[in-house]
């Protein structure tokens, strides 16, 4: 016991000496006296401070919790709502009229296929017209054939002509109908009893709320015209633009939260259910999705079109901790707090505990520290003074710094310094592993069946449009179908019957049937090339099994990324409507400027680097040149294909530095380019001493490419050296000096 008192009492006189030196170097901080020359104990070396109680309340010294659930880091984005694809549609008419009714207003809630309106066309009377004509040319025909039948006069060509003009009579009623039905007209319509054109119905396509309709009675409007807007507000999405810097820290299942513009004070939060495959060509942002709700039986509150502010959190670090920012010193070589071990009337104690910063902002300090728990108190006010009485005296750091700066340490060996050139490049999908979807024919789209971000199959479709010209070759179909197969069976009848034919009439009905079997056939593959399937055909010919939309299918097989239609709304032909892209083997577009053209050729060794994760390098080769020099931006565009597929794969658009190897050189004396400082015009690489110590030399340096830089002198091979983190080996040196 009496050694233990010797000892405290020796290393309290020895710690005196110590503060009387550094206390003099302490400047008063604001609102408070200098820092007391007395009552003050440090050991430097065990990282050990002692207060009395008056210096505790000269510096005013306080402390906080340590939290063991730190706030999680996030990014902030720019956030937008939109309709669900399947919750927005316009509702449309498929021939032009008058409209004659009007049934639905804006703000008025609707159900799916509630009527909305009603359109009176010529068009419609025609079509009633050519079907109550064709049914009485089957009524004549019919009386014909009863009558030949039952005369023994009557020849068996007569007969046979008799039966044929019936069963073509029948083939034009079957046609007129199939198109009637098609267009949603009422079947009841075609009565011959009903006396009155019947209208055309305009029909909601989806439950919810019309948001636009400037609609009367009595206006003109043409065929596939927007008459009504709706959208089921039950379900939104929030479109959310990142940064490409951001894009690796982004994923599915993140926690998002949103802060709209008009609820600025009640936050949202939900999860991102997407992440597209695409960035946007201009914006460069790639978009994520996150879905919410509006409470059912209440008024929505969340409307598409609203904007706002959406933070994404990031992953906790495992085992990190939280303390006010205030909390960490930094003295240029160590980062740490000072954690409050004893408290009494008379004195406090306070151990230096090293961490390792995970990050800073808001105000608080995230560290990770196996020497921290949840309830001890660290120092905040006065910790900045403190923490000074632990001034260093050379550049020596703990293992928690080394990991906060990410510092490397390595040998100094022998590179080729490779004479290079830098161009900028972007990421390009091959012709063949990008495509754009769209409907062969004018129309209306009327169905989306594929969602954000979904694979898709080649062949697979993904949407459909109503298109009176691709129901028109149906029919058109459906009419050489059943011509062909009527004059097939007069033909067979024909050589059947031994007399009473003449071969003229014989050569006649072969070449009719030889023309209605081509075009017959014409029509078919007219169709298979529209996206109608083998199977489908069959069953329009067999079954009369009418599609009134043609099929919008993906050409290749990939990842649904674009589509910004609307149901309902009128299409050009051609017109894009779907993006899908393959990320396998994307190409990099580099842009060579015109002074660099006579270095850049085919086969050269290729290193990229991306905005989006600029510590991985790529490697490839180029393989293909524009072999032109752009008029506007003076550049040659050359592509590198990569040796390996990169995990994860790369999106179009996404941007980054390209190096072209223009020559390789023999191995020099070289270090990496991070192990390099600059002071002025004169550079240092920091030697780690035997005693794990880092020392400042001074170096001259030569050549350099994208990797490393040439030492001419100040160093030898196989010395160590730290190989990163240079700049911030700098500031601690400076701080030690």
């Amino acid at each position: 016991m009496k050694h233990n008192k010797f000892s405290r009492r020796q290393s309290f006189g020895t710690l005196s000496m110590v503060l009387t030196l550094a206390a003099g170097m302490l400047l008063a901080h604001e609102g408070h006296a200098p820092l007391p020359t007395s009552g003050t104990e440090v050991d430097i070396a065990k990282g050990q401070l002692t207060l009395s109680a008056e210096a505790r309340a000269a510096l005013d010294v306080q402390t906080a919790d340590v939290n063991a659930e730190p706030p999680p880091a996030s990014i902030l984005a720019y956030a937008t709502l939109v309709a669900p694809w399947q919750n927005h549609a316009f509702a449309t008419s498929r021939l032009g009229g008058r409209i004659s009714a009007v049934h639905a207003r804006s703000g008025a809630a609707v159900k799916a296929g509630e009527l909305l309106a009603a359109v009176e066309s010529q068009e419609i009377e025609q079509l009633r017209l050519d079907v109550l004509a064709a049914r009485t040319d089957v009524r004549q025909a019919e009386q014909v054939l009863d009558g030949l039948k039952g005369s023994p006069a009557v020849t068996g060509q007569q007969v046979l002509d008799a039966e044929t003009q019936l069963s073509q009579s029948r083939n034009a009623v079957e046609v007129a109908t199939s198109k009637w039905l098609a267009l949603g007209l009422p079947k009841e319509g075609l009565d011959g009893a009903v006396t009155s054109t019947p209208a055309l119905p305009i029909r909601a396509s989806v439950s919810g709320t019309v948001i636009h309709s400037d609609l009367a009675v009595g206006h003109v409007v043409e065929a596939g015209q927007h008459l009504f807007e709706i959208v089921d507000h039950s379900t939104v999405w929030a479109r959310i633009g990142v940064l490409e810097r951001d894009l690796l820290q982004v994923y599915t299942g993140q926690h998002v939260e949103l802060k709209l513009t008009a609820y600025p004070a009640e936050p949202i939060r939900g999860t991102i259910d997407v992440v597209d495959a695409a960035l946007d060509p201009e914006t460069h942002l790639c978009t994520v999705w996150a879905v919410f709700t509006n409470p059912s039986g209440q008024e929505p509150r969340l409307l598409p079109g609203m904007s706002g502010q959406a933070r994404i959190e990031l992953p906790v670090t495992k085992g990190a901790k939280s303390v006010p920012a205030i909390a960490l010193v930094n003295d240029g070589v160590d980062r740490f707090v000072l954690v409050e071990v004893a408290n009494s009337t008379d004195r406090s104690e306070f151990q230096r505990k090293s961490v390792i910063v995970v990050r800073e902002g808001g105000g608080i300090a995230v560290i990770r520290s196996p020497d921290l728990f949840q309830g001890d108190r660290v120092v905040t006010r006065g910790s900045h003074e403190l923490g000074g009485l632990f001034a260093p005296g050379i550049v020596r750091l703990t293992a928690e710094t080394r990991e906060t700066l990410g510092l490397n340490v390595g040998a100094v060996g022998y590179h080729s310094i490779e004479d290079v050139v830098e161009v900028p490049g972007i990421v390009e999908l091959p012709p063949d592993r990008r495509t754009v979807a769209a409907s062969p024919l004018a129309g209306t789209l009327v169905s989306v069946r594929v969602d954000r971000g979904q694979k898709v199959s080649a062949g697979q479709v993904l949407g459909e449009v109503f298109s009176l010209d691709f129901l028109t070759l149906q029919l058109d179909l459906l009419k050489e179908a059943l011509a062909a197969d009527l004059l097939g069976q007069q033909l067979r009848q024909l050589r059947t019957v031994p007399e009473g034919v003449s071969r003229q009439k014989l050569v006649n009905v072969e070449a009719a049937a030889a023309a209605s079997t081509n075009r017959r056939d014409s029509h078919r593959r007219r169709l298979a090339i529209l996206g109608m399937t083998p199977s489908q055909l069959d069953a329009l010919i067999g079954r009369r099994e009418i599609m009134p939309s043609v099929p919008v299918r993906s050409s290749i097989t990939g990842t649904l990324v674009s589509f910004d239609k609307v149901l309902g709304q009128s299409v050009r032909a051609d017109e894009a409507l779907f993006e899908v892209h393959n990320l396998s083997r994307a190409w990099v577009h580099g842009f060579a400027s015109e002074r660099e053209v006579p270095r850049v050729r085919i086969d050269q060794t290729s290193r990229i680097r991306l905005v989006s994760d600029p510590i991985k390098t790529l490697t490839g080769k180029v393989v293909r040149s524009g072999r032109i020099v752009g008029p506007s931006d003076r550049t040659l565009s050359v592509w590198v294909e990569l040796d390996h597929e990169p995990d994860p794969p790369l999106r179009h658009n996404q941007m980054g530095r390209m190096t072209l190897t223009v020559e390789s050189r023999p191995a020099t004396l070289a270090v990496p380019l991070a192990a390099v400082a600059r002071d002025g015009v004169r550079s240092f690489v920091f030697i780690r001493k035997a005693d794990m110590t880092f020392d400042r030399r001074a170096v001259e340096l030569g050549r350099s490419d994208d990797r490393h830089v040439e030492v001419r002198s100040g160093l030898s091979a196989g010395e160590e050296i730290a190989i990163t983190s240079a700049e911030e080996l700098q500031t601690a040196y400076a701080s030690v000096r």
